[in-house]
């Protein structure tokens, strides 16, 4: 199971149809991974930034918009590692109207990890990559055609 955050859908969220604008749940993962990093990481986001000096810009995104969310509903977001390389990881994001099982727009968004003052890519630092690691979960998808493997 990943990191879990409730977030509320402002009206500044939403477009003229009145519901959440496309873009925004970008904006609202982006502070789900935030969080993640100062609640469950235990390295707040700010220290690894302006202390550490390694940064994680966006460098891929995936997103499915499977259906809208309304200005006044709480959405239950989920971030989950889904992948951890030498320089980069991935995590998805799937966000439910509050109390559902039903994900209404998933996202697997890539960060690369770069030194900030050389803007150049770096290994994952030791500790984060042993955090992501810990963490990782596979997708579904995978873990299928690993039984379809095992049973050929």
């Amino acid at each position: 199971m990943g990191f879990r955050r409730q977030v509320k859908v402002r009206f500044s969220d939403t477009d003229p149809a009145g519901v959440m604008y496309f873009p925004r749940f970008l904006d609202r993962f982006h502070g789900v991974f935030e969080d993640w990093f100062d609640e469950e990481l235990k390295m707040p986001y700010r220290w690894m930034l302006e202390d550490t000096r390694v940064g994680f810009p966006t460098v891929s995104v995936q997103v499915d918009y499977r259906g809208p969310l309304r200005f006044g509903e709480t959405m239950d977001i989920e971030l989950v590692v889904t992948d951890v390389r030498e320089k980069s990881f991935a995590c998805t994001y799937n966000a439910r109207l509050h109390g559902s099982d039903r994900v209404l727009v998933r996202a697997t968004m890539t960060v690369a990890t770069v030194d900030l003052d050389k803007f150049k890519g770096i290994p994952i630092p030791p500790k984060l990559r042993q955090a992501l690691e810990t963490r990782l979960e596979r997708p579904v998808r995978e873990i299928g055609r690993d039984s379809k493997r095992a049973g050929s």
